[in-house]
Order: C-alpha cells, then sequence, then structure tokens
C-alpha cells in the first residue's frame, strides 16, 4: 500500500470527532459498524465470557454475521489472516472497503478495529491498546494481497479448513482465557483444529482426552502470517473466566503426571498441614520479602503440625520443545530463586533446626505441572498479586491471603479475582496498613507496581496466623 501515510482514529461515542465523521460520511454502514462493535466490545452476556459469540459461529459456521442496529443490514465475515501476536483480520463479503479485526487474548479477542484500506485508516475501539496500528493493518492487507485474495469477494468458498489458534506462554492467561473458551467449542463441535503456540500447562490432548475429534498442530507463533487464507481460516477463542471443569482437569493430569520427588514428599508429609509461600527475587514483589517469608516460615515451623511448600517460578509443561519461551530469562529468574530459597531453608535450619528441613519443598524451578499438584495439596497460600499467586489461586480453590503495592489494595484486588473464576476459593489481601511506597531520591515516586515493602513483619505475621485461624488451621 503505497501512497499517504496511513492515519489511526479513535471510536467511542465521546470521541467522534470531525474526522472520524468526514470519513463516516464517506464509507456506507460505517457509523452502525462502529456502534455495533462498541456495543458488544465488552462481554456483558454469562457465556461471552466463556466464549465470544463470533467465535463460535466462526466454529460452526465458517464465518459470523454483525446485524446493525437501525438498519437492515447484516455484515457478514470472509476469509482471515493472522499475525505472529495473535491479532486476526477478517474479510466482509461484499465489502472491500473495509476488513474487521480482532486483538489481545487477555482481553478476550474482541473485534476491535476496523481497517479501511481504501482510506488507508485504521478506526480502533476505547483506546489504542490492542495492538491494531497501522503498521499491523498493513502487514494484514500485505497478506491478503501476497495470497492473490480478495477480502471483499462476495461469496467465499465454504470449505476453508478452521484452525482454532490458542497457546500463550503465560500459563495464567492459557488457563483463564483460553482453555474455558477451548472447552466449549470442544463441546460444540466434533472436531476441532487447534494450532498451538504454547503448551504451558499440559499438552491440549491430555487435557480434553475425551473429545477424539480434537487435533493439536504445535505451531510456532512466527508461521501463523504463512497461513494461506485460500485454504485456512484462522481465529482465536478467547474468554475471561477460569472455569471449574477446566481445573479438575488440569488436576487429574497433574496428580498422573506428578514427578518421584513430589509424590516422596507428599507421602512424607501426610500428617501435615501444607502452607504454600511463594518467593520472587525482583519485578512486583515486597522489597524486604524474603525476611518476611522467613518470619512467617519460622512462626509456622515451631509448631509441629505444618509444613511448607516454597514456589516460584516454574518451567511451563512444553518448555523442553518449545523454542518460544525466552530461556535466558528464565533461567536466569530461577537461579536467583533457587538461591534465595536455599538461603531460607538454611536460614529455618539455622532458626528452628535441622529437623525442619524433611518438612520443606523447594518448588522453584519445577515443571508447571508438578507445582499444580503441589498447590492442591496445601492448605492455605501466602502470595504476592498476580501471575504467581494465581498458580495456586487459579488452580485451585484453597484459601489464601495475597500482599501488594498500595495503589493495588486501594481497590478491590479480592473482589477481582473471584469475579473471574467458577467457584473460587477464598482470597483475602492484607491491609494496606501494612505496606508502604519506597520513594526515590527527591520524593518521587518509584515503579508503582515494585516500589513497596512490609513497614511491620511481626504484625504481617500475626495477620497471616489469624487469616490460618479463620480457616481453621490454628
Amino acid at each position: 500500500m503505497s501512497g499517504a501515510l496511513w492515519r489511526t482514529l479513535e471510536f467511542s461515542p465521546e470521541t467522534f470527532g470531525p474526522d472520524l465523521f468526514a470519513l463516516c460520511r464517506a464509507v456506507p454502514d460505517l457509523d452502525h459498524l462502529l456502534c455495533r462493535l462498541d456495543h458488544i466490545h465488552d462481554p456483558i452476556y454469562p457465556e461471552d465470557r466463556v466464549l465470544r459469540a463470533y467465535q463460535r459461529d466462526l466454529a460452526l459456521e465458517g464465518f459470523f454475521e454483525l446485524r446493525l442496529p437501525d438498519t437492515a443490514i447484516a455484515l457478514r465475515s470472509g476469509r482471515s489472516v493472522m499475525l505472529a501476536d495473535k491479532s486476526v483480520f477478517f474479510g466482509v463479503q461484499g465489502r472491500p472497503d473495509m476488513i474487521l479485526a480482532a486483538a489481545r487474548v487477555g482481553y478476550t479477542l474482541p473485534l476491535c478495529a476496523v481497517v479501511l484500506p481504501l482510506h488507508r485508516t485504521v478506526v480502533t475501539l476505547h483506546g489504542p491498546r490492542w495492538n491494531i496500528d497501522t503498521i499491523a493493518a498493513q502487514r494484514a492487507v500485505a497478506l491478503f494481497e501476497a495470497a492473490r485474495v480478495d477480502w471483499g469477494e462476495a461469496d467465499p468458498p465454504a470449505g476453508l479448513e478452521r484452525a482454532v489458534v490458542t497457546g500463550d506462554a503465560n500459563y495464567a492467561h492459557h488457563l483463564w482465557n483460553q482453555l474455558g473458551a477451548l472447552e466449549a467449542l470442544l463441546a460444540r463441535c466434533k472436531t476441532v483444529t487447534v494450532l498451538a503456540t504454547h503448551q504451558p500447562i499440559a499438552p491440549l490432548a491430555e487435557i480434553f482426552p475425551d473429545h477424539p475429534g480434537l487435533t493439536v498442530i504445535p505451531t510456532p507463533p512466527e508461521t501463523l502470517p504463512r497461513l494461506d487464507p485460500r485454504r485456512t481460516l484462522p481465529f482465536g477463542a478467547a474468554g475471561k473466566t477460569v472455569m471449574r471443569s477446566v481445573r479438575a482437569r488440569i488436576l487429574q493430569v497433574a496428580e498422573r503426571r506428578a514427578c518421584e520427588g513430589v509424590r516422596d514428599f507428599l507421602s512424607r508429609t501426610q500428617d501435615k498441614m501444607l502452607i504454600w509461600l511463594t518467593l520472587r527475587a525482583q519485578g512486583r514483589t515486597a522489597s524486604n520479602l524474603f525476611d518476611a517469608l522467613l518470619a512467617v516460615a519460622e512462626s509456622l515451623l515451631r509448631e509441629d503440625g505444618f509444613g511448607i511448600v516454597v514456589d516460584g517460578y516454574s518451567r511451563p509443561n512444553d518448555y523442553a520443545t518449545n523454542r518460544d519461551y525466552d530461556r535466558a530469562g528464565i533461567e536466569n529468574a530461577i537461579a536467583r530463586e533457587q538461591a534465595l530459597a536455599l538461603l531460607l531453608v538454611s536460614e529455618l535450619t539455622r532458626c528452628v533446626g535441622p529437623s525442619v528441613t524433611s518438612g520443606i519443598f523447594v518448588g522453584v524451578g519445577c515443571d508447571l505441572l508438578d507445582s499444580v499438584h503441589l498447590a492442591a495439596h496445601c492448605r492455605a497460600y501466602f502470595a504476592h498479586h498476580g501471575t504467581i499467586q494465581h498458580k495456586i489461586g487459579y488452580f485451585t480453590t484453597v484459601p489464601g491471603m495475597a500482599h501488594a503495592n498500595p495503589g493495588i489494595l486501594a481497590g478491590d484486588p479480592a473482589g477481582g479475582h473471584r469475579h473471574v473464576i467458577q467457584e473460587p476459593g477464598i482470597v483475602e489481601y492484607i491491609d494496606s496498613s501494612l505496606v508502604e511506597e519506597i520513594v526515590a531520591a527527591g520524593g518521587n515516586r518509584m515503579d508503582p507496581n515494585n516500589a513497596y515493602r512490609f513497614k511491620n513483619i511481626p504484625a504481617l505475621v500475626t495477620t497471616f496466623r489469624a487469616f490460618l485461624a479463620r480457616q481453621g488451621l490454628l
């Protein structure tokens, strides 16, 4: 697409500026289409929180329709192309002047932009966070053109192979945003072909062994743009609910796959109440986390009935075969956290006595399935807010207490956690009075995600022990 530069316009009812107004006059039905996309942008209906309606229709029919408000017009999708980040672009039948785009698995892949090739314009909904910018749009147009495909053809062939693209390097997003949607598709379709960029939790075929029509093809992200739109119809499937049924499936796989070391530890600690403590060397956690974990663990291990699981960075289940993971970053994180975990065990041995080591399991660097199996056998957890807390908070119903920076604690993070899980476990967050921001020189606030510390560690220990008492564990 040579010539004039492309541009991006943002649509919302409050930002309907003159440029967009002029464009709506030039492109038939654009105003009604934008209103329709705005209406369905957030998955407000319960079924949409598991699987987007347009994704369901693609799997069942090979197309989706958008009925435009205040008109008798229905726009029907045609062929599609996908970029490496799983952004997907759909032609519209009979409309060579527009392409629909969906992006961001973590936001359930909403239809979030309209690409107008003839006007070299991308109209985005609800801000620029959707990855659909002018570069992405031009890449999508180039993919259609390279395949010599008319994205606006009036009657595309019905025999395109439907390919559900899934996978995420982040296991929490894979569980939360993808596996429930995939289960919903499998319940509706006799056969489903899945192109999996990542399988961080377990092989999909093992999670869904009761679906013989499921075909899983490991597919590196960089190959997604090479899918031929003349033959293949790629699309994503995403929701925003951790389904109880999916969680049960994963726990079954984890129990079957648990390594010998994990089984031995669980066997010798059957008479103990295992408490999960999350360790993190850097990033979104308290600067004095080590001291806090040492105090919490010492408090529990001085009593006979407790054991400790020290969790940290886990290796994805497909780590050995999937080259897309940042191996250097992962191995560095594991090495740092293992060093801290060994120091923690050493300090606990010094403080409490050598006998405590038999009741401590360092899970840093474990395969994710082993971590999940350990989590299922714990009675409570203490973890920092975010993905690592989700390892036990999403995969199990084990009750837990989480900590975070003052900004997060000022909201309702526990409510947000409950909102995305079907039958969640109990989660409480520490009171904001227990933490404080770390202020840089000159009084400027440092990174708001990371810069906090526990103000009073003995009070923190008392708070966590009170939480355990409320769960009947003390």
